[in-house]
């Protein structure tokens, strides 16, 4: 529980005060604050740059009463300055915060408007020549960095039993000759795979094309050996990595609507590489 003294209490990035009778505030930052931020010169698109000026800018104008905002926006400055930002980026940026947020108050309706946004991974002087081709389908593009922390610094978890694994793209493979079969699950894989397998016991009207095989050849599948080729929650993003793999096999048995959906642009990239 926070204790507050003579008329202040600190809370979250807030500092509230009594001040006559009245409730203001100011910006608190704790004793751990390093006033370390992204540093300039790191490879990273200019907006993610502007966007740490912009957020840190923002809570002064809309958390701290108007009395301490200069004070607040000056030790700001400082510590841009000590993270590598230019004084010409830090002071537009600060200008252009300031005129948005008085234009904001002046405009009493407020449309909103639903953007779309498109995001690829950022890759310094190539990402940006992107962003023509992205107005021209009236999105905005966003950038992705892939080597993050994460990245590096692994959790203490302990790893998944491989079919215990869920938002998949697998492959099985049948053990008499080069036939695949490429699908995808949200749910532990074990699980899709049990389905496959009754599926071949009931053998019904209509089978699946991994029951096909199995009956017009009297061939076995590698239950004991299914491939994971990728992993990914989102779901559209899912089955475009499904479809990629599904064209990749050497001797698939997925229909042909399977891959439907999947941009023929794709086709002399993918037939460029090795069969998955």
């Amino acid at each position: 529980m926070e204790i507050g003294s003579d008329n202040r209490l600190d809370f979250l990035d807030t500092t509230i005060i009594i001040d006559n009778c009245r409730i203001i505030f100011d910006n608190f930052h704790k004793k751990t604050f390093s006033g370390r931020f992204l540093n300039f010169h790191s490879n990273h698109p200019m907006n993610h740059k502007k966007g740490i000026i912009i957020s840190f800018i923002d809570k002064i104008l809309l958390l701290s009463h108007p009395r301490f905002q200069q004070n607040n926006i000056i030790e700001a400055i400082k510590i841009f300055l000590n993270n590598s930002y230019p004084l010409s980026l830090i002071f537009s940026t600060i200008d252009q915060r300031i005129k948005y947020h008085i234009h904001n108050q002046q405009n009493t309706q407020n449309f909103h408007v639903r953007e779309k946004y498109f995001t690829i991974p950022y890759v310094k002087s190539i990402s940006e020549s992107f962003l023509p081709i992205s107005s021209m389908f009236q999105c905005k593009l966003a950038f992705s960095i892939p080597n993050t922390l994460k990245s590096f610094i692994k959790r203490g978890k302990d790893k998944l039993e491989h079919l215990s694994n869920n938002n998949v793209i697998y492959k099985i493979t049948c053990d008499d000759c080069e036939a695949s079969y490429v699908g995808q699950t949200k749910r532990k894989l074990s699980t899709r795979l049990k389905e496959h397998m009754s599926d071949i016991r009931k053998r019904t009207g209509s089978p699946s094309v991994i029951t096909d095989h199995r009956i017009n050849f009297d061939h076995n599948f590698k239950w004991n050996d299914v491939q994971i080729l990728d992993i990914e929650s989102s779901y559209n993003k899912r089955l475009v990595s499904e479809m990629i793999h599904i064209k990749r096999q050497k001797q698939g048995l997925n229909k042909q609507n399977d891959t439907e959906a999947l941009p023929e642009s794709y086709s002399q990239i993918i037939n460029s590489l090795s069969p998955s």
